[in-house]
């Protein structure tokens, strides 16, 4: 099953969840990337006081960073490495 991310409002600040449960930083997932199923990564970070949450998508030929992920396809897998 394939959903996008949703960012959530936490008493904590915000969090994104994919099909209903939270995303924890350092959670793995799978992210569809150009019509291919990459493994990825999410993290955060703190900027001004609002936390910031990004995704590391590894391809074969290089890591890329998406702030924004409002627009991608992702779903529950464990990573291959």
């Amino acid at each position: 099953m394939t959903e996008p991310l949703e960012i959530c409002s936490e008493s904590g600040g915000t969090r994104p969840y994919l099909m209903g449960k939270p995303i924890h930083a350092g959670d793995c997932l799978q992210v569809l990337v150009s019509g291919h199923w990459y493994d990825a990564r999410c993290e955060c970070y703190t900027e001004a006081g609002k936390i910031c949450w990004y995704l590391i998508v590894f391809k074969v030929e290089e890591e890329e960073i998406f702030e924004d992920f409002s627009n991608l396809v992702c779903r529950f897998e464990s990573i291959s490495n």
